[in-house]
């Protein structure tokens, strides 16, 4: 039989480019006159005519076209103008109810459960602007506190009360913007409430679909309590939890970080390679089951009705975990593949992956724009490219078990080298012994602990000893894989945080990896590919050298950390001070310090502090501080004489004595901190006034250099404030000021004012923060001043510069 030739550029993939073109420009222009897409699609056709052979010219101008059409039609389709109902026009109005229908599996933690609610109706009081029940559109988060015994599950009827909150991103330069991530997905705002105040309304003409989805939903809970349970709350119950139900929101972020620094953080979510593993165990075993009829085997039917049975469970499977995005991606890519082998036709890999692609975009534009959409098609793109140039170079026939390592690490190396740039662009984080953990865990953890906790969840309704005792086992070989991936990346130069990667450098990034494996293809213009690989390689270099030139200014960001206090100061002798990390008190579970200060300080291409100072050891201003002391190379710890008996506090000190970081304590006599031109300055360092609180004992120290200056105050109140503009050695001027206690009714006294004299000042504050600061009578105090006045919760990130003498400030945003 004569092999069919393959043609040199799949003839999908440039249909599946086109959709993510239009999908781009939809996005991008957001209009929907059809203007633009007549526009767009007549570029891809000369793009086309230019591009593609003679032959076949017109189709592939049409299939482009179509591809551009249907892309940028879909993002119209799936982003249409918000209505008069939708919920964005409803915000923090008082004594609104919803009744609306839930969308996705109960997500639980410690303190609150959240679902997502796609709401039907809404209805206010009188007195406000909705008195009449309307037809309310968009999806919301509802986070519910407390506990109920009536369990809210999926596609449930709920009536429930207002208010409806905004979704506000931190405004920091570079930070995740976390408010289009979720207005992709259809949310636009958050209530909260206590689940006592929700009423289900009752259904009985329940879809036989939607009382199955019901039904796995309840079974998931109950075996993840199971599995906590049974296994002590270990971190194998964990791994286990994650790898059989997909809930893993209840993990420690220190086990969380381990596989993501041995580069195996792939293992805990259920994606392309979790389900590959499961396709080929579920195939596997119809296969053999099959293969006992002879019949089947000999008209090799068994094959395919194997592969057709493995999409069932695959699909129940997909339903159980939480019918997540990236699983449903998974699933996709996995039965396009399974139908292109079940078809026993010839076709190009990469032809099959843009079928996926295609109908994933369709279905859903947005996911373009997801992390997991972009990292599992990179990765399976450069494992089939990588996979092509290694048959060209090796030709030799290995033993079945070296041929499976090389296996193992050879597309351990292409899946990295394929998602690095994106990974070095969305965590700055680079594992260097990925190759040898995933050598370990993917056989152990994907092809022995997967397996042994599906065979327990189906062991667990009949005879629950059974299946805690593989879980058990399971558990048990988890652990070991944990302390063998801790071995690893406590190795030195293991892995590494990076400063941020803008898009150009991703793109430089790619372009260079792509002349790399048109070069190893062996193509006709392998010289000149080989020359570009040169230039690009050239170009990224300079580009990377003249970002680290001396600083010809002094820089100060405020940073918007919420309700908190977090600042950089970036001097003219390129130094890197950090004032304060930031941080939430009480029950929640986000790490200001890891998802705010940190990335705010990678995009400033950061990853070393030569001083931390540590003002007073709230948590508004210390819990950022433990992801940052941790990760970071810091130079030395300031801080007062003040402890802690929070666990965030006892954390830092653990970090400064692992680390060897030394511990300043300003005092009287030694209370500066000098460089070659910039100087801190400490005021009244003595030992701790128990009469005070610990805000008041906040230290206080000016920045200086040549004729400007800067105060930071901390969280002193009127009585501190009273000392210090009473003490004559002080001297309080500067032109700055940063606002004491987020510029709260008892600090920001007359006499301190007088004293600083600040043109300008600067309140860190949280967006409608529950203490109501900045108080009315504060400001009205700096407006009879004439100060300056900048807010983070309204213009985000504060930024100062300055060459010594005069400055200029710019704030993120415009502000109200």
């Amino acid at each position: 039989m004569k092999p069919l030739s393959q043609p040199v550029v799949p003839p999908l993939v440039p249909v599946l480019l086109a959709m993510m073109t239009g999908i781009n420009a939809g996005s991008v222009s957001g209009l929907s006159h059809p203007v633009w897409t007549v526009i767009i699609s007549g570029v891809a056709m000369v793009v086309c005519v230019l591009w593609v052979s003679e032959k076949k010219t017109i189709i592939f101008s049409l299939c482009l076209a179509a591809g551009i059409w249907s892309g940028y039609q879909s993002v119209l389709i799936h982003s249409p103008p918000v209505p008069a109902g939708h919920i964005s026009n409803f915000y923090n109005q008082r004594d609104i109810v919803l009744t609306g229908q839930v969308k996705s599996f109960a997500r639980q933690y410690p303190h609150k459960t959240r679902i997502i609610v796609d709401c039907r109706t809404i209805r206010g009081s009188q007195d406000t602007a909705v008195s009449k029940r309307l037809t309310a559109t968009g999806r919301i988060y509802l986070n519910l506190y407390g506990t109920s015994d009536i369990p809210i599950r999926f596609n449930d009827q709920i009536r429930f009360a207002g208010p409806i909150r905004p979704i506000q991103n931190f405004g920091n330069p570079g930070a995740f913007d976390y408010l289009t991530f979720l207005k992709r997905q259809g949310i636009f705002g958050s209530v909260h409430t206590h689940v006592s105040k929700i009423q289900k309304i009752t259904d009985s003409s329940l879809s036989v679909w939607t009382r199955g989805i019901q039904f796995l939903e309840n079974i998931r809970n109950q075996f993840y309590a199971f599995v906590m349970t049974r296994l002590d709350h270990r971190d194998g119950a964990h791994v286990l939890a994650a790898l059989v139900t997909g809930i893993k929101h209840n993990m420690p972020p220190v086990l969380r970080d381990q596989f993501a620094r041995a580069g195996t953080a792939h293992l805990l979510a259920i994606s392309g390679l979790h389900m590959g593993i499961l396709s080929l165990i579920f195939f596997f075993f119809f296969y053999q089951v099959l293969s006992l009829f002879p019949g089947l085997l000999v008209s090799a039917q068994a094959r395919k009705i194997a592969g057709v049975l493995t999409l069932i469970p695959l699909c129940l499977y997909l339903v159980f975990s939480g019918f997540s995005p990236s699983t449903q991606r998974a699933f996709i890519m996995i039965a396009i593949f399974m139908i292109s082998f079940l078809m026993e036709k010839q076709t190009h890999p990469f032809n099959t992956l843009a079928v996926a692609g295609i109908i994933i975009l369709f279905a859903d534009p947005a996911a373009l724009f997801s992390i997991s959409f972009q990292l599992s098609f990179t990765a399976v793109f450069f494992i089939i490219a990588g996979m092509k140039v290694m048959e060209k170079y090796l030709k030799i026939n290995p033993p079945k078990p070296l041929k499976f390592l090389i296996s193992i690490s050879s597309v351990t190396l292409l899946a990295g080298l394929g998602t690095f740039p994106l990974i070095a662009g969305y965590f700055n984080l680079v594992s260097l012994v990925q190759i040898p953990a995933n050598l370990v865990l993917v056989p152990v953890i994907g092809f022995v602990c997967l397996p042994a906790g599906l065979i327990s969840l189906m062991f667990w309704p009949l005879a629950p000893g059974l299946s805690a005792w593989l879980l058990t086992g399971a558990a048990w070989l988890v652990e070991w894989c944990s302390l063998y991936a801790a071995w690893l990346t406590d190795l030195p130069f293991a892995w590494s945080y990076l400063p941020s990667w803008s898009m150009v450098d991703i793109l430089m990034a790619y372009l260079i990896l792509g002349a790399v494996f048109w070069t190893l293809s062996g193509k006709k213009s392998k010289p000149v590919m080989a020359g570009v690989m040169v230039v690009l390689i050239s170009i990224y270099g300079i580009r990377m050298m003249t970002r680290s030139g001396a600083p010809d200014h002094m820089t100060v960001t405020v940073i918007d950390v919420g309700q908190g206090n977090a600042a950089l100061i970036q001097t003219i002798e390129n130094k890197t001070i950090l004032v304060d990390g930031g941080g939430f008190s009480g029950a929640t579970q986000f790490d200001v310090g890891r998802y705010v200060v940190a990335p705010f300080l990678w995009q400033q291409g950061i990853t070393a502090l030569d001083v931390v100072i540590l003002t007073h050891p709230d948590a508004d201003h210390m819990n950022g501080l433990v992801f940052i002391l941790e990760n970071f190379q810091v130079g030395t710890l300031v801080k007062n004489r003040d402890t802690s008996p929070h666990s965030a506090f006892d954390r830092i000190m653990a970090a400064c004595r692992k680390k060897k970081i030394p511990v300043f304590i300003p005092d009287c006599e030694n209370n500066q901190m000098n460089w070659e031109n910039t100087g801190l300055s400490f005021y009244q360092c003595r030992s701790v006034n128990s009469e005070w609180d610990v805000n008041d004992n906040s230290l206080v120290f000016k920045l200086t250099w040549d004729q400007f200056s800067m105060l930071f105050p901390g969280d002193i109140q009127a009585g501190r404030e009273g000392l210090l503009a009473g003490d004559q050695n002080n001297r309080l001027s500067a032109g700055i000021l940063l606002s004491p206690h987020h510029g709260s009714k008892s600090s920001s006294t007359r006499v301190f004012l007088e004293q600083v004299a600040p043109e300008t000042v600067v309140i860190s504050c949280g967006f409608n923060n529950p203490y109501r600061f900045p108080h009315p009578d504060v400001i009205n105090r700096y407006e009879k001043n004439n100060i300056r006045i900048f807010r983070t919760d309204q213009h985000g990130a504060v930024t100062i510069t300055s060459r010594g003498r005069d400055y200029a400030v710019i704030p993120y945003r415009s502000g109200n």
